[in-house]
């Protein structure tokens, strides 16, 4: 299975989202994914230490400074 088809399937769940040398991580709702694994997260939170830092919103994070993308429980 391709990585872009696993990804595609979290569309419209919570995501957690490492992007590469950030110490902070996202979390949203993943709204879109394209074929370069370019992400759309409505409702993102930045997230630091473990908790909360600020409410970002609406946010694009490109495909090439994403490390990882975890699906998280409801």
């Amino acid at each position: 299975m391709f990585p872009n088809k696993r990804v595609q399937g979290m569309v419209g769940k919570r995501v957690h989202v490492e992007m590469k040398g950030e110490r902070s991580v996202l979390e949203g709702v993943l709204t879109s994914v394209d074929d370069y694994l370019n992400l759309h997260l409505s409702g993102a939170n930045e997230i630091e230490n473990g908790e909360k830092k600020r409410l970002l919103g609406s946010v694009v994070v490109r495909g090439n400074n994403v490390v990882l993308i975890n699906p998280l429980k409801e």
